[in-house]
């Protein structure tokens, strides 16, 4: 099976709570990111609905679409 490479681009915040969270349960954060990764694709093949996998009833636009990326990059 190919793998392919996907980024993503966090702030310094976010990135220091996954390393902590990482850390607290004894794991790396590559390992922590690729897991939360399959669980939302998990809820989302059973049809969650965004309520259901969020928690809240409108979660804010931004958290649900794509984040554009400069095509110098």
């Amino acid at each position: 099976m190919a793998t392919t490479t996907m980024g993503v681009k966090l702030d310094e915040a976010t990135r220091e709570r996954i390393k902590a969270a990482a850390s607290r349960i004894d794991r790396t954060p590559h390992w922590l990111i690729k897991q939360a990764i399959f669980n939302y694709l998990e809820q989302l093949d059973r049809n969650e609905s965004l309520v259901m996998i969020t928690g809240l009833e409108n979660p804010p636009l931004e958290s649900l679409e794509e984040t554009s990326v400069p095509e110098d990059l």
